[in-house]
């Protein structure tokens, strides 16, 4: 009975042994973790009143890495088209302006490449770059 304990033993303290020389499985690589601790991507709502009634373009967005994913639901009756101007912050203090035009009735995805946070969605589209 005694060997058969002592065996036990020493099968556990080889098997500790393995598993103290080699990493842990879930162990993050240094490039990943540095990464991780970066500030998640932002997100947001927004919304701009129609011309002739009270119905409105929703607006949700995700800003990812490297582009920014806007997601829009125009309530707009009669195929009303609305051009929306999107504000962002260029370099952190300049604002830049990027128009889009959305056709009335309509919901769906506008990506913009390269772009940092949105800032404010609203109609004044007189500072807007051409698209």
């Amino acid at each position: 009975m005694r060997t058969l304990i002592s065996a036990g033993a020493g099968l556990a303290a080889v098997g500790l042994t393995f598993g103290l020389m080699s990493a842990p499985a879930f162990a993050a690589p240094a490039s990943t973790a540095s990464a991780a601790q970066a500030a998640p991507p932002k997100s947001g709502k927004d919304s701009i009143k129609c011309n002739e009634s009270n119905a409105r373009v929703n607006f949700s967005w995700k800003t990812g890495w490297t582009t920014t994913t806007v997601y829009y639901n125009n309530h707009c009756l009669g195929g009303t088209r609305i051009t929306a101007a999107f504000v962002f912050y260029n370099d952190g203090s300049t604002p830049m302006y990027k128009c889009v035009t959305f056709q009335g009735m309509t919901q769906g995805k506008y990506k913009f490449g390269h772009i940092n946070e949105i800032i404010d969605i609203n109609k004044d589209t007189r500072k807007c770059e051409n698209n």
